[in-house]
């Protein structure tokens, strides 16, 4: 049983670690792509940003579908 429990545990941890990192990529991101951001990017720069964050959004979402 304690066995069991550790495996849920690590594998909520491993979930939870995957969406922080998914949700960081998704602030750096969109402060690439607001006011806050250093420098103008090219159009095809801002649509690489853009599928980076939609690819992050679906790992998130498919994370937590398969839970």
């Amino acid at each position: 049983n304690t066995s069991i429990i550790m495996l849920i545990t690590n594998k909520g941890n491993n979930m939870n670690t995957e969406l922080l990192e998914n949700l960081e990529q998704l602030k750096k991101d969109l402060v690439l792509l607001s006011e806050e951001r250093k420098v103008v990017l090219s159009h095809h720069k801002t649509f690489e940003h853009v599928e980076k964050m939609r690819n992050a959004v679906n790992k998130s979402i498919e994370l937590l579908k398969n839970d």
